[in-house]
């Protein structure tokens, strides 16, 4: 695949994160919480290439996730909490997996009309799902409270993880 995903780091460690004298808030639902992970992403200004008649993104070309990550400065720095925010910054390599996959098929008539498909896609995959798969994931765990769908949702993580076609995680598109 000429477009890859590229995370910045691989497992978040507790020196990813902000630490914030009040606890952060989950902007999905409003409710304070003792830590707070999701993920920017930048693709780098390539600019297109011509594949025969047509125009395509570049190859190669990396799509950068890094964790952006809070906690409140009197949380426990527990190994179920961090596991908890793992899985919100696996979210946002999943996804991206799946835009490039999607953007390494695209090819247009003209080199215009690729931007227009390259908003659209990022809209898709790393906000409108990405986003339903956050807030689906902490109503499901209670915020990581509920251990055995934590440990339920962590299996489809890994088999996602494992599987670079995957294409849904849980029964939720990525």
């Amino acid at each position: 695949m000429p477009i890859r995903v590229n995370p910045s780091t691989k497992n978040l460690r507790w020196t990813d994160f902000t630490i914030s004298q009040q606890r952060p808030m989950d902007p999905a639902d409003g409710t304070r919480q003792d830590a707070y992970t999701s993920f920017d992403y930048a693709l780098p200004n390539k600019g297109p290439r011509q594949v025969g008649n047509f125009f395509a993104f570049p190859d190669p070309w990396d799509i950068i996730i890094t964790p952006r990550a809070a906690a409140w400065a009197n949380v426990a720095q527990t190994p179920a909490l961090l596991a908890h925010e793992q899985f919100h910054y696996d979210v946002g390599i999943v996804c991206a997996r799946a835009l490039a996959r999607y953007l390494s098929g695209v090819r247009t008539r003209t080199a215009a009309e690729l931007l227009p498909l390259l908003n659209t896609a990022v809209q898709l995959h790393l906000h409108r799902r990405a986003g339903l798969l956050q807030r689906h994931y902490d109503r499901e765990t209670g915020h990581g409270m509920n251990a055995s769908a934590q440990r339920r949702w962590k299996q489809q993580m890994a088999l996602c993880l494992a599987n670079p076609n995957a294409q849904m995680l849980g029964g939720w598109w990525l």
